[in-house]
């Protein structure tokens, strides 16, 4: 135990946090998804630094930068939720276009009748 916190390792995972948050917002997800093992790692690394000394020895300017990138790590999680929400939303409309579409025509006494195989609209002519 050195005695001392060690704030590069909270610093690598606040530059980790806001490439992901830049990425994230300029619509770039995927990319910020690419970025989970090295924010798991950092985390742990600040995890192990924080235990790694009492909490009263942390300065109070270490402890902020702390909240600071726990605030980060939240409002990013927040985005996640969001493009989630978004994407599944998404599918749901897409799926329900597709099951609610009907390509048919009608009997001769006014019944529908389904092509089975056809998707998309028709237009009914007289």
């Amino acid at each position: 135990m050195s005695g001392r916190f060690d704030l590069e390792t909270l610093t690598r995972l606040r530059d980790i946090l806001v490439t992901e948050r830049e990425l994230i917002v300029t619509g770039r997800a995927r990319e910020a998804a690419g970025l989970i093992r090295d924010k798991a790692s950092a985390m742990e690394a600040v995890e192990a630094a924080v235990n790694a000394v009492p909490a009263a020895a942390i300065p109070a300017p270490e402890r902020r930068e702390i909240e600071n990138v726990i605030q980060l790590a939240r409002e990013n999680a927040v985005y996640f939720e969001a493009i989630r929400n978004g994407l599944r939303s998404a599918i749901t409309r897409l799926e329900s276009m597709h099951a609610n579409a009907y390509v048919g025509s009608y009997g001769a006494h006014g019944q529908q009748l389904a092509f089975p195989q056809a998707t998309g609209a028709y237009r009914k002519k007289a």
